[in-house]
């Protein structure tokens, strides 16, 4: 016995083996721009507590996510990491224009400024993550929320940890709260039991009918409660921290000075200057889904009427009195609903925050639908990798593709001829936002009505949207596509007759929608005398007519790009058209 003192003793004397990393916790604020419901933000300030070490956060912007680069993966700029069989590229965009841009520096601004006022603050560089991470002092701890539905940033997370390891410290890759789940909660494998569909997956989760309502069975998979901002942070590395590609202070103020030290043009930042853009920041981004409750989370929207819905993902929701908590109107509307989705996809808020603050609300259904869209498509993104961006897509269907510059040139620009498709394309330029059934009915023109690569449309809604996330991007595509998987049990090859003639039930449902044409109105001026009944199809008026309104049809506004189209449905409401099965398959919708 006395021996077993004697080796407890020794035991107690001897002293706890330290942590091998010595240097500063250093948290990479990546797509988290937010204290609350920060997982990440919190582990690196308890890291840093418990150790006695400084703790600074920093946040990289990558030129490579900025410049101008051809389609691809541009971590990879010389393919060394693609499959043998790929294909040339001959189409190029920047990965993120001058608007969207702004509004990352005033969310980025906005934490800068709430860091702050906790004592703490944030570095803001400008260089690739690797070699400016890799001069953090040796023996520093990096703490990042991973990123996995992103192969290009999975990539930076790997050159990352290799750049740290030569230095003497570490990457520590959390899977933080930028989905509605956590992964170790998940009752599947994402690689190999990925469920195939929408459906599938609330099932699998425990959802009874998510299409419809937000029970549950018992023993559903939880989605865990928000954490709470840390209370307060630990001090800075002594002396401040000088890193490579760090943004002078004044220049970082200043929206078109940080512009410029990005790289953009002059042209490019007066257009982005000029734009009418939502505050950046948490602090917006709360405030923004705070009136949402208030004025939208138990109200019937107005009671927007659909008068065309067979395209879209609709169910009979609506309860005896006639209200619709999924809000389904709003999917056929150009303002959307929540209009949120910018701030989730820089991280403003996360999905975790709208889901436990709308739980209490009537339109607690719509919300919970919307996000778990959301969900699907990032696990989705997971579980195809880099096949989700590749020509052939997920499902590897073969087809012929253009990439016509004129082509491609009409669509971008909002001068197919084609008044609906246009008026989407310029208020996307304009403003960066896209209603669902702008993008879904502009994609899907590209894409059967003019033959063109999926992938050019993708890229340049990579490029264009305020609220660009890759998952929900590349997942819609693909969908719009369809070569989001293998078809099979007798689809057959898509036809292009067909296809011509959905797109005609696509734009009559707007003409119903919008007999007035107020959406075309407002971002296609050429055509804003043009009476009602031709102004979804200018094509149809007479000289007289076009005398009679001002506009000429091939001088003022372009000829339709694909000819005449008959719109003039009679009844685009109804379910009995040819194409109404595919409802059942519509997916991707936006969080708007």
């Amino acid at each position: 016995m006395a021996a077993k003192r004697d080796l407890i003793a020794v035991e107690e004397e001897r002293p706890l083996k330290r942590s091998h990393l010595a240097g500063p916790v250093v948290w990479w604020v990546r797509n988290d721009l937010r204290l609350e419901d920060n997982p990440v933000a919190r582990l690196a300030v308890g890291e840093a507590f418990a150790d006695g070490r400084a703790c600074t956060p920093v946040f990289v912007f990558d030129p490579r996510f900025i410049d101008v680069s051809p389609y691809g993966r541009v971590t990879d700029p010389d393919f060394k990491k693609s499959i043998k069989t790929r294909r040339p590229i001959s189409f190029s965009a920047r990965k993120t224009c001058a608007l969207r841009a702004r509004f990352w520096l005033q969310s980025v601004r906005a934490l800068q400024k709430d860091l702050a006022s906790q004592g703490s603050g944030l570095t803001v560089c400008l260089g690739k993550p690797e070699e400016v991470l890799s001069s953090l002092p040796s023996g520093s701890e990096v703490l990042c929320q991973a990123e996995p539905v992103s192969i290009e940033q999975t990539d930076v997370e790997d050159f990352v940890e290799q750049a740290l390891k030569k230095s003497g410290g570490a990457l520590r890759r959390e899977w933080g709260a930028m989905s509605l789940y956590q992964r170790g909660d998940l009752p599947f494998r994402i690689k190999d039991q990925m469920p195939g569909s929408y459906s599938g997956l609330g099932t699998a989760l425990g959802w009874k009918d998510i299409w419809t309502n937000t029970e549950q069975w018992e023993g559903a998979t939880p989605v865990r409660a928000p954490v709470a901002a840390p209370a307060r942070f630990p001090a800075r590395p002594a002396g401040g921290l000088t890193l490579p590609g760090a943004i002078p202070e004044a220049v970082l103020a200043d929206d078109a000075a940080a512009l410029r030290h990005l790289g953009y043009s002059a042209e490019e930042i007066a257009h982005a200057m000029k734009a009418q853009l939502p505050a950046g920041g948490e602090s917006a981004a709360r405030a923004h889904f705070q009136t949402w409750l208030a004025e939208k989370a138990d109200s019937d929207g107005g009671r927007a009427k659909m008068a065309a819905s067979w395209d879209l993902p609709v169910s009979e929701t609506a309860d005896k009195d006639g209200h619709d908590a999924l809000q389904w109107a709003n999917l056929s509307q150009p303002d959307g609903w929540c209009n949120i989705s910018h701030y989730l996809a820089v991280g403003c808020i996360s999905a975790r925050e709208m889901f436990s603050r709308a739980s209490e609300h009537k339109n607690f259904t719509g919300v919970a639908h919307r996000l778990m869209w959301r969900e699907f498509h990032r696990l989705n993104a997971i579980h195809w990798h880099r096949r989700i961006a590749w020509l052939q897509g997920p499902g590897r269907v073969e087809r012929p593709w253009t990439t016509d510059p004129v082509i491609v040139a009409a669509w971008k620009q909002g001068k197919t001829g084609v008044p609906y498709i246009d008026a989407c394309m310029r208020e996307l330029h304009e403003t960066g936002w896209l209603a669902y059934k702008g993008r879904k009915t502009a994609g899907f023109f590209l894409v059967f009505d003019l033959g063109v690569d999926w992938r050019v449309g993708a890229f340049h809604y990579e490029d264009e949207l305020l609220d660009y996330d890759f998952a929900m991007n590349y997942g819609n595509w693909v969908t719009v596509a369809k070569v989001d998987k293998p078809r099979n049990w007798g689809e057959g090859e898509v036809n292009p007759e067909e296809k011509h003639d959905e797109m005609r039930w696509k734009l009559s449902a707007e003409k119903t929608n919008d007999p007035t044409g107020a959406y075309i109105r407002k971002w296609v001026p050429e055509l804003r005398s043009v009476e009602d009944r031709f102004i979804h199809t200018p094509w149809e008026m007479k000289e007289e007519d076009m005398a009679t309104c001002g506009c000429t049809i091939g001088k003022d506004y372009p000829a339709s790009i694909v000819g005449a189209l008959d719109l003039n449905i009679s009844n685009p409401s109804s379910d009995a058209h040819p194409f109404a099965a595919e409802r059942e398959e519509a997916k991707g919708e936006a969080i708007a």
